[in-house]
């Protein structure tokens, strides 16, 4: 069966007025195409759709059930195609974005405030979410992508590198080695070591650093933001560790951040689903995110 979109338009632009002139004239064709249009429907599906006279046009019964059936999944799709339209113009539309809270706390404000220079009419809807539901949300087509840290593989989604995360060590001041320039692994030794958790992304990156460079702190305290460590440093409670922009975010009075030597560094990554291309405007933000991280980032959409 072959039956295409403007004979079906026209059937239903007939069968809404009860007039091939009225049809016509909604359509902007002539009479006699909408008529034609509608005789090779009646054709192809092999039954008569409306009863014609001089007078008036009405359905027969094939002709109602179709109308009842045709006419609103036609406007669907009508409209459907209009919004495809509309969201293959990058400037416009609506765009998801999961980030983990870590991240978020760190970089989002930066990247939200790139984004809105460069594309205004863009709506960028912010999920602040724990890594591995952020990657559930791109999985199920939820969120159009995610900027996660130090991410398990995965064989449904495809991971970009958007830079390199390394870490600073957190002391109180006035601390005997708070007047150093950098401090060594090791010098977080039988220190009560305050930390971040799993569900911020970066444990694993610091347990792989310490493990590397035999630290032995005398305890590890995980906790969920690295304000929170600073926090307990300032406190003084014990040292810290947390990665090296949480300084972006503003050192708070009583701690010093010195970086850790030698650099232990973990990814932060864009994450997409594999095989599917992003949206035009989805695309725009991915593309001004990867700007701001780092010029050599190469945007793929394939």
């Amino acid at each position: 069966m072959n039956v295409s979109l403007p004979q079906l338009k026209a059937f239903a632009a007939v069968a809404r007025h009860r007039s091939f002139t009225r049809a016509a004239a909604e359509l902007g064709l002539t009479q006699s195409a909408v008529s034609r249009s509608v005789r090779e429907l009646e054709e192809e599906i092999d039954l008569r759709l409306f009863d014609r006279t001089t007078r008036q046009v009405e359905l027969t019964e094939a002709g109602t059930l179709l109308s009842e059936r045709i006419c609103h999944l036609i406007d669907e799709v009508e409209q459907t195609l209009h919004e495809t339209h509309s969201s293959a113009r990058p400037a416009h539309g609506r765009v998801q974005l999961a980030v983990g809270p870590m991240l978020s706390s760190m970089l989002a404000p930066a990247w939200l405030q790139a984004c809105q220079s460069a594309w205004p009419d863009i709506d960028i809807v912010l999920r602040d979410v724990a890594p591995e539901a952020a990657l559930h949300a791109v999985r199920g087509g939820e969120v159009d992508f995610a900027v996660v840290s130090d991410p398990e593989p995965c064989a449904e989604l495809q991971f970009e590198p958007l830079y390199e995360e390394t870490f600073h060590a957190v002391l109180p001041t006035g601390h005997p080695l708070a007047s150093r320039e950098a401090l060594g692994w090791g010098d977080l030794n039988d220190a009560q070591l305050f930390g971040l958790d799993r569900q911020s992304g970066m444990l694993a990156a610091i347990e792989r650093a310490m493990a590397a460079y035999h630290v032995r702190p005398r305890v590890y305290r995980p906790l969920g933001h690295f304000c929170a460590v600073l926090g307990m440093v300032a406190r003084r409670q014990g040292l810290g560790v947390v990665p090296s922009r949480a300084r972006a975010a503003g050192v708070p009075p009583g701690v010093v951040l010195l970086p850790l030597r030698p650099h232990a560094a973990m990814q932060v990554v864009l994450v997409r689903r594999k095989g599917r291309s992003l949206k035009p405007n989805a695309a725009a933000i991915w593309r001004v995110i990867t700007e701001q991280e780092g010029p050599d980032v190469a945007l793929k959409t394939g």
